[in-house]
């Protein structure tokens, strides 16, 4: 690592997350000044303001430049989304909570005194709870369902890179000017395609002053610096940003710049999450590859721009609040930069870059961004080898990804062949056809898999609560095998998705009316030829992806009480509710021989695997089938985040030993400590489920103890674990290699601890940054030995 990224990557370290008003500064004034405007004019006259009166701050050292606040790792709160009167009342709260806390300093806070009471009543988290149904809300109430972009705009993207760098935002004016000419405007209709693409105009324009005057500040600061070499390299960034992002780069080091400012402005204009790089190692290579062949510069050059480009990435941050920091610990953004892979025309990919990419993680090990390899059959083993090492040394970078799977499923989901070669994550693991064409922003929701059975055994009723908040599926009495169970829990879970999908097809339109975001749809591919946003389906491809959460430890619970209950009869299924009910209160040995005697997932035993697979499958298929209201097809994905935390504390006992508040299950991973029989028998359990039919993915977690893996033969463990894995159609794959006592001295001595990156679920953190709860989540993974 050169001397220059370490000092940027230490800078990051020790500048903690910190919370900024400019934000409810700014469009506040924005909001009293163009209040009357069409809602895109209007959108695209607040984001032009705040770039307009934004503070701007290049860091010492930078090659990459652009942040979200004056100060690193500074962050602004955006009100338009969630409660301001959340925040004004958890100011000081939010700088001590256990979970994703914020500095706040004295002139920031005062300027939120005085400015959040202006936003009380305006934000999209308010309205939206009044248009909610009662048995929606019920279901929310009770964690039976999380329904999503109530605090957060649907605004993931993954932009055509490509197109972008090789017109330049001057091209997509250019473009919009065209169809302007081209439209009279004389229906409602085109009326609101001329304001659509004049909000773009309005918002290139303001990138392109804001660019400007990040040029005009590193010439500021070239001409009051004694340093000469960083005198050159304030007066080339300031050269770069007289070009992009209005124009085409004109070398490598632009190009970074470029993506930067795409990536960065997304979160100024509405500070979502699950915005993806896309394939970085395809569109980069034409700019490194010129740049290599006219000298300007050598490999190392292009790593340590890459690192740059890395450490800013790792600056990026959200606002949650204090339930949401639970369900998302570590700060996620997910922002996933894909390498390796087939082209579209189904030949290997990889290149120098793809090389770099890694490298360039291998180096500064940093949370932010989580690379994916793609790996494919012609995949070069040195390749898959770097990957395997890096995540051998203990740092959770790269994840891997199955083209064998992905892209039949991205076939499946209505892409072309050419458009499913070029797949991408947008989100954490969800596949999606490629080229910029697709939006698969919106996040439906999440589903408690285990209060399906809770609900089962209570034939309708939330044994928690006491309220009825499922469907009669019968008396659990009159149940004679595990079938009757399993078809009583999916036709449950039928009527959870229900109750999400009628919320969700309320929330997308309030958002396509109220709060279209238009930056993050005038760089994604049709929107611009349709004149529409995202939230209207402006895109070529229109997803939404609803999450089933925590089905392993709900197969578990089934697979025990067929076990007691139907084959060995050790218990009436009355009397084993009725001890579930009390919590196994004076029937621990009952409660021992649950959690040991009937199988587990994650062991390779057809059974249990079976139950998952016929559940998962067919939920799949079930919700798979509907649209939102932009057209955008209901995508299943198998995984949680830290959201088993916290459905688990909405579950009583469970039949699989769990006592009541315990943690369920995470992602499509098994329950903590069960898998016992080894890496390849839990990989073989996991591919088993039949991942094909879950179009938005499935993120799998996989944890091994480093010591006997180190070596050639540790790397030939991990290499043979993937392909075992990969060979089953498994989707997704990650591996953190670590063992307990390492994460305990973390727990004790964090400051030591600092840059321990571990994988969370569909992103990487900071092991010291998570709450202690999650940590203990991740120590309660299995640690494979070998």
């Amino acid at each position: 690592m050169r001397d220059r990224v370490r000092m940027l990557k230490e800078n990051m370290l020790d500048a903690r997350p910190n919370l900024s008003a400019e934000w409810v500064v700014l469009a506040k004034d924005a909001y009293i000044k163009y209040s009357g405007e069409a809602p895109a004019l209007f959108r695209a006259h607040v984001f032009a303001y705040v770039l307009d009166h934004m503070d701007l701050s290049i860091f010492p050292g930078e090659l990459v430049i652009g942040s979200q606040a004056k100060k690193q790792r500074g962050v602004s709160f955006h009100p338009e989304y969630m409660r301001a009167e959340w925040l004004l009342e958890n100011l000081d709260n939010i700088q001590t909570r256990t979970t994703d806390p914020f500095e706040l300093d004295a002139e920031n806070r005062a300027l939120l005194e005085e400015n959040l009471p202006w936003w009380f009543g305006k934000s999209s988290e308010h309205n939206i709870e009044a248009i909610l149904p009662d048995d929606v809300q019920q279901a929310r109430r009770l964690g039976m369902i999380i329904v999503g972009n109530r605090t957060m705009p649907s605004s993931g993207t993954m932009p055509n890179h490509a197109r972008l760098m090789k017109e330049g935002l001057s091209g997509y004016i250019d473009r919009c000017r065209q169809k302007i000419s081209e439209t009279a405007g004389v229906t409602k209709e085109e009326r609101e395609k001329l304001d659509f693409w004049n909000a773009c105009i309005i918002e290139c324009e303001a990138i392109i002053r804001y660019a400007h005057r990040y040029a005009d500040l590193a010439e500021q600061m070239a001409a009051a610096t004694d340093d000469e070499k960083r005198r050159g390299e304030l007066l080339t960034i300031a050269a770069n940003c007289r070009v992009v992002p209005e124009h085409t780069p004109q070398t490598f080091w632009q190009a970074v710049q470029f993506v930067w400012f795409m990536q960065l402005l997304v979160h100024v204009e509405s500070n979502g999450a699950g915005n993806g790089f896309g394939r970085y190692d395809q569109y980069m290579l034409p700019y490194y590859q010129k740049d290599i062949q006219q000298g300007v510069i050598t490999p190392d050059d292009a790593l340590e721009l890459i690192e740059c480009f890395y450490i800013k990435t790792s600056e990026l941050l959200i606002v949650r609040s204090n339930e949401d920091a639970k369900k998302f610990a570590g700060y996620p953004l997910w922002q996933i930069l894909m390498v390796g892979g087939v082209d579209k025309d189904g030949n290997d990919a990889t290149n120098d870059l793809t090389y770099l990419c890694l490298e360039a993680q291998n180096e500064v090990q940093l949370h932010q961004p989580a690379v994916g390899l793609r790996i494919h059959e012609g995949t070069p083993e040195d390749l898959f080898k770097k990957g395997v090492r890096m995540v051998q040394t203990g740092f959770g970078n790269p994840a891997f990804f199955n083209d064998k799977a992905a892209i039949p499923i991205c076939l499946a989901k209505g892409g072309t062949l050419e458009e499913c070669r070029d797949w991408s994550v947008v989100g954490c693991v969800e596949p999606h056809p490629g080229g910029g064409g697709t939006d698969a922003s919106p996040i439906g929701g999440y589903i408690n898999a285990m209060k399906a059975l809770e609900l089962v055994l209570h034939n309708g009723i939330d044994p928690v609560s006491g309220e009825r908040s499922g469907i009669e599926t019968g008396d659990p009495a009159s149940f004679t095998c595990k079938q009757d169970v399993v078809d009583a829990v999916i036709a449950q879970l039928k009527h959870m998705f229900d109750l999400l999908i009628s919320a969700y097809n309320r929330v997308v339109p309030f958002h396509a009316v109220q709060l279209p975001v238009i930056f993050s749809s005038l760089i994604m591919d049709d929107c611009i030829d349709k004149g529409i946003s995202v939230q209207e389906g402006g895109c070529h491809h229109n997803y939404t992806g609803v999450f089933f959460s925590c089905p392993a430890s709900l197969a578990d619970a089934i697979e025990a009480l067929d076990y007691a209950v139907f084959q060995n009869h050790n218990v009436t299924m009355d009397k084993l509710i009725s001890i579930l009910d009390s919590n196994y209160d004076g029937e621990e040995r009952l409660r021992q021989l649950l959690i040991n005697r009937p199988n587990k997932f994650g062991n390779d035993n057809p059974s249990v695997d079976k139950i998952y697979r016929d559940i998962i499958v067919s939920c799949s298929d079930y919700v798979q089938q509907f649209r939102d209201s932009r057209g955008g097809q209901y995508c299943v994905s198998n995984l949680s985040q830290t959201i088993n935390l916290l459905f688990g504390e909405f579950c009583g006992a469970t039949p699989d030993g769990r006592l009541a508040g315990d943690p369920l299950s995470d992602n499509a991973s098994p329950a903590g400590g069960r898998d016992i029989s080894g890496p390849t028998a839990t990989v073989k359990s996991v591919s088993n489920i039949d991942q094909l039919h879950t179009f938005d993915g499935t993120l799998f977690n996989l944890r091994f103890d480093p010591n006997g893996l180190e070596g050639e033969r540790g790397t030939e463990i991990i290499e043979g674990v993937v392909k075992t894995f990969f060979d089953h159609y498994g989707e997704h794959i990650q591996i953190n290699v670590v063992d307990d006592a390492t994460l305990r001295k973390a727990m004790d001595n964090p400051e030591a601890y600092r840059g321990l990156v571990v994988r969370v679920a569909g992103y990487l953190a900071f092991f010291t940054d998570l709450d202690r709860n999650v940590q203990e989540d991740i120590i309660r993974r299995t640690a494979h030995s070998c």
